[in-house]
């Protein structure tokens, strides 16, 4: 397991710390339109939540990059790529066209080394158009790893925490931390909940940018 740093944390551990991502992804969602996602580790959570079309609307193409196969969701949704590599999957990212992506999740590894060097590697392309989530982002190493985008915003209403940075501003990083933070009594895979706590209308969908 990845280590945490302790002094970070105010709230409790959530009990299902592998989804406390999961407001934030769904919140993004439903702010702008994402047709197209990368993901860096997979899981059971993200993978899914991604391929949900109630909480992705507008997803067109997910692609999954993963080095430990024990993690690699199987599914037929025709919009899933999984790219199984051998090797640290920071070196798989300089082959990516990261411009094609609407967000970069940020979720991979065992060490917390192995995961900041993909949060490095993701900063040296300089992507101008994705956001891009990291989670666990309490942690020293991804926070100093994530230094080199422009735009950083933490979202704590959950423990572990979710980073969400960029090279472009996030206008709506506040106002969608105050919702969370109003909501926080949800579990944090309640994707049910959070669905009411961040209504999305496909139609009235705007970039930001």
């Amino acid at each position: 397991m990845i280590a945490r740093i302790a002094k970070y944390f105010s709230p409790p551990r959530a009990l299902n710390d592998y989804a406390t991502h999961i407001p934030i992804l769904i919140g993004l969602a439903g702010v702008r339109e994402i047709r197209s996602v990368l993901e860096f580790g997979c899981g059971r959570y993200s993978t899914l939540t991604f391929l949900n079309r109630s909480a992705f609307p507008r997803l067109e193409r997910l692609e999954s990059v993963e080095n430990d196969a024990a993690w690699a969701e199987v599914t037929n949704d025709p919009r899933w790529t999984l790219k199984l590599i051998d090797g640290e999957i920071s070196d798989s990212v300089s082959g990516l066209d990261l411009e094609q992506f609407d967000l970069i999740l940020i979720d991979d590894s065992k060490t917390s080394a192995q995961r900041a060097a993909t949060i490095r590697a993701v900063a040296r392309q300089e992507p101008q158009h994705p956001w891009v989530v990291i989670h666990d982002y309490e942690i020293d190493e991804y926070r100093n790893a994530a230094t080199a985008f422009k735009h950083r915003y933490p979202f704590k209403s959950y423990n572990p925490q979710t980073g969400v940075v960029s090279n472009s501003p996030v206008n709506v990083a506040k106002l969608l931390d105050r919702q969370i933070k109003q909501n926080s009594t949800l579990e944090p895979d309640d994707i049910t909940g959070w669905l009411c706590a961040h209504p999305i209308n496909p139609e009235n969908l705007v970039d930001p940018f």
